[in-house]
């Protein structure tokens, strides 16, 4: 009975190795191609780098697909009360974005107080907020770029790929709306 339980958990043990591992590589094959494009902070009026996250949702989201359109970058974490508070506002801009903007927040697992991925997601699935995607910046490549410090951060790039304005702290919808409005 002993050695049949040893086996057990030594299979177990095995299964369960070989997941995290390979969560592990995909990580590392992420924060890799953040930190070939990362290599600098960002310059107001220079062109944003394109990146790829996975979001919450299961999708992939580029930046480079919002060509076009104004980008609402907002950068949050899950222990930010302000952030919390403002999240209502957050979806209904998301909402009303339609052709002009689009509304992106970004959360970095293992950063800045952050919980873990996985912790994240689970929790996150607890609130009902569905009109903005919440990308997932495990390397925490664009909190460095960025130059994220405080939470809530805001960018601002407008429809030609530049970043216009970097904004730390809380920022009234009105406010919000009002740059993006100013934003060419």
């Amino acid at each position: 009975m002993k050695k049949w339980t040893t086996i057990l958990l030594g299979a177990c043990s095995l299964v369960l190795f070989a997941g995290c591992s390979d969560q592990k590589q995909a990580t590392q094959k992420e924060t890799d191609s953040m930190q070939k494009v990362f290599t600098k902070t960002a310059e107001k009026g220079q062109v944003a780098p394109d990146f790829e996250l996975a979001a919450v949702d299961g999708k992939t989201y580029k930046l480079s697909d919002f060509k076009g359109k104004k980008v609402y970058l907002k950068f949050w974490a899950s222990w930010c009360s302000i952030c919390l508070a403002s999240l209502p506002e957050t979806n209904d801009l998301a909402k009303e974005g339609g052709d002009d903007y689009v509304v992106l927040t970004v959360v970095s697992p293992d950063h800045q107080g952050e919980k873990s991925e996985a912790d994240f997601k689970k929790w996150y699935k607890g609130l009902d907020y569905k009109d903005f995607p919440v990308l997932v910046d495990p390397s925490g490549k664009l909190l460095e770029y960025y130059s994220v410090r405080s939470y809530p951060t805001q960018a601002f790039i407008d429809s030609k790929g530049n970043l216009i304005k970097t904004q730390p702290g809380f920022m009234e919808e009105e406010t919000v709306v009002e740059t993006l409005n100013s934003l060419v």
